[in-house]
Formats: structure tokens, C-alpha cells, sequence
């Protein structure tokens, strides 16, 4: 049940206009939602290429630090635009997001992987290469891989679901 604060805001949020504008033109949302998971494929991919290697799964004979400089601009600038379009999308069916119990969860797993994927980008870059074989991967890294995986997953599905909640 979701508080009085956030179905009073989310009520609030739906008397905009801008929110009245994505719900008089009916293509906005279905577009931002397309954009939304373009972007959610590269930053998964990319994510899931940088655990992976982590693991020690794929592109073994490279250097991590090299899979990192590659990769992680793609999670960023992806995580650019699906703020973009999530805030669209939350702003054109406020009620439908933040009075759930999915999008919260969401939002708080995002919040926790994002602090994670700084931590690890740091950490790589402060290796200088240090990690050139997935055998010198720490085990601390490792467990950050396999969170990372997880907590991906977890978002896509509560993102998903809340499509299915109202």
C-alpha cells in the first residue's frame, strides 16, 4: 500500500502538463519506452560483458582494465538516457510507477549497482592493468561480478513488472 505522500505527488505529477501532454499524444510513451530498452540492452550487454570477464567467462586473453575502458562508457551513457526516458515515462503515468512496490524496489536496486559499478571502475582503473588474466581477478571481485549480474537481472524484471502491477 503505498503512502498517502507518494499517491498525493503522483496525483500531483498527472495535473502537469507535461504529463497531460504524454497522455494526449498516445505514440510518446510507447517511443520513450523503445528508447528506454534500446538503452537497457546496451547497458545490460555492456555490464554483463564487464562481469563476465570478471568472471572469467568470456574475453579471457584480454586485459580487464582494456574490457573496462571499452565497455563502461556504453553503461553510462545508457544509464544517461534511460534516466531520460524513465523520467519521462514516470512523469506520463506517475501513479502507475511510484505508488508500486516494483518501481521502489527498482529504484533502490539501481541506487545499489550504480554504487557498486563506480566502486569496481575505480578499483579496475587503479590496477593499471594489474588483472591481466582472469587468475588474478580478487575474490571480492568476483562476488561484485556475480551482485552486479544479479542485481541487473532484478532490475529488468521489477522493471517489467511494473507494467503487469496496475
Amino acid at each position: 500500500m503505498p503512502s498517502a505522500a507518494i499517491s498525493d505527488f503522483a496525483a500531483w505529477i498527472a495535473t502537469t502538463p507535461l504529463s497531460n501532454f504524454f497522455t494526449s499524444h498516445l505514440w510518446l510513451i510507447p517511443a520513450s519506452q523503445s528508447v528506454h530498452y534500446m538503452a537497457l540492452a546496451i547497458l545490460f550487454s555492456s555490464a554483463a560483458i564487464i562481469d563476465l570477464h570478471i568472471l572469467g567467462l568470456v574475453r579471457v586473453h584480454q586485459a580487464l582494465s582494456r574490457t573496462v575502458q571499452r565497455f563502461v562508457p556504453g553503461i553510462w551513457i545508457a544509464l544517461v538516457v534511460m534516466t531520460l526516458t524513465g523520467l519521462l515515462l514516470l512523469i506520463a503515468e506517475p501513479a502507475r510507477s511510484l505508488t508500486t512496490w516494483e518501481f521502489q524496489s527498482k529504484m533502490a536496486m539501481l541506487l545499489c549497482v550504480v554504487v557498486l559499478t563506480l566502486f569496481m571502475q575505480r578499483r579496475v582503473a587503479a590496477q593499471s592493468g594489474g588483472w591481466g588474466s582472469s587468475a588474478d581477478v580478487p575474490v571480492s571481485a568476483r562476488l561484485f561480478a556475480v551482485a552486479s549480474l544479479t542485481l541487473w537481472l532484478l532490475i529488468i524484471v521489477a522493471g517489467r513488472w511494473i507494467a503487469y502491477h496496475a
